[in-house]
């Protein structure tokens, strides 16, 4: 089928690139220049697959795992101004979602504001938590601190993609000598479903109605919990 719209497309930096290779160090002399190329390999594979647009976004954890924050604020801004310059050269081709210092609430705001009406961008993809101050923290955004940047998504009209992450080393007992947990296999269904019912449960959606959210995880692991989420809401 031709005339796609690729929307969970990664590319990385000189910053980034590292935090890819966990989860392809097997085919890492393939992945690692395939994440970084944009006018090359990257538009003959969508040719060959039929992708006539690719929705690129930073690669993960990234910026989400820069507990330093004036260092989260600096990689998000450079690579976003190095996503646009990619799109500059093919706008028919590419079309990219913002990635978000959201250790900082407000700088994640401007971010997006820049983004969206400066650079042309379409939406955001934020890798999860944010590690903020230490190594071993994490902000979930259902927190009272971000509902300012929820009211900027809303007023901004565009999608704000939450894409899956690894749970922190040694958070989850359970996940203990069983790496095969991890990632695709499991951890990144059960860390984003529980990320986005904390949304859910917050009132976000009722307070901001306007907002448009989605996740980058099987829908299967929302259907044995929604009843959950209708508890959450309706109390």
């Amino acid at each position: 089928m031709q005339g796609k719209i690729a929307l969970e497309e990664h590319f990385a930096t000189a910053a980034t690139l590292a935090d890819s290779q966990v989860f392809g160090a097997h085919v890492w002399n393939e992945l690692g220049p395939r994440l970084t190329d944009f006018q090359d390999k990257r538009l003959r594979l969508m040719d060959a697959s039929g992708v006539e647009i690719m929705i690129a976004s930073l690669n993960a954890p990234a910026v989400q795992a820069i507990h330093d924050v004036p260092r989260a604020i600096l990689v998000a801004h450079e690579a976003n101004d190095h996503l646009a310059a990619e799109i500059a050269k093919r706008p028919d081709r590419f079309a990219g979602f913002a990635a978000l210092p959201m250790q900082d609430p407000e700088a994640a705001a401007n971010e997006l504001t820049r983004c969206v009406k400066e650079l042309g961008f379409v939406g955001a993809l934020v890798n999860g938590f944010s590690q903020t101050g230490k190594p071993d923290s994490a902000l979930y955004y259902d927190l009272p601190q971000y509902r300012p940047f929820w009211k900027t998504v809303a007023d901004l009209d565009v999608p704000f993609y939450l894409h899956p992450r690894n749970p922190l080393p040694g958070s989850i007992p359970g996940y203990e000598g069983h790496n095969w947990l991890l990632g695709p296999n499991w951890a990144f269904h059960a860390e984003t479903a529980v990320h986005a019912l904390r949304l859910i449960g917050a009132g976000l959606f009722d307070a901001h109605r306007t907002c448009r959210s989605s996740s980058g995880i099987s829908a299967k692991a929302f259907r044995p919990i929604s009843g959950a989420s209708t508890i959450a809401t309706t109390g």
